[in-house]
């Protein structure tokens, strides 16, 4: 195989690869929705949400048991906003950090892909050196905006959780 062939061979097979992983996280991630108990029975210690980081994003848990409503993902994520039932103003917020937190995931993934990709890229083939740097470059560009916006979405979300729990402090 030339040299060409087995580089474009081998981004293939990572590309292919990168994507499965992808589609494997999102179908792993499940958001259970928050069944909120009556509110004449619904005590901070029991319903109070909470943020908690994990490995693959924030958790949304409930109550002092922790139990996971929801997960703002850093790859992808899924609608958190059935954890604040009964509060519009926390549901527009939870709807604006998974807006941006998508926005988010979709620069980091491919900026990290572009990193990636330019330098398996760059290791197999000297030659085109300045091409593999300009997909870098563009690469850490991408990967550089989509930083602050998954810190802007976890700000949404923890406005979020502020207002849904501000119910508890009557």
């Amino acid at each position: 195989m030339t040299r060409p062939a087995a580089l474009s061979a081998a981004l293939r097979r990572c590309a292919i690869t990168l994507l499965a992983c992808v589609a494997a996280f999102t179908f792993h991630v499940r958001c259970a929705a928050a069944q909120s108990p009556p509110a004449d029975t619904c005590t901070y210690r029991s319903c109070a949400l909470d943020v908690v980081p994990a490995w693959n994003g924030l958790d949304l848990v409930k109550g002092e048991n922790e139990e996971r409503v929801g997960r703002l993902g850093f790859l992808w994520t899924r609608d958190v906003s059935p954890a604040f039932a009964r509060d519009p103003h926390a549901i527009e917020l939870a709807h604006r950090a998974v807006r941006t937190r998508r926005t988010a995931a979709l620069f980091t993934d491919v900026g990290g892909a572009l990193l990636v990709a330019a330098l398996a890229g760059g290791l197999a083939d000297s030659e085109h050196s300045d091409r593999w740097r300009a997909i870098a470059v563009g690469g850490g560009a991408a990967f550089a905006v989509g930083v602050p916006l998954q810190f802007a979405a976890d700000g949404h979300l923890a406005r979020a959780v502020w207002h849904y729990n501000a119910r508890f402090a009557r």
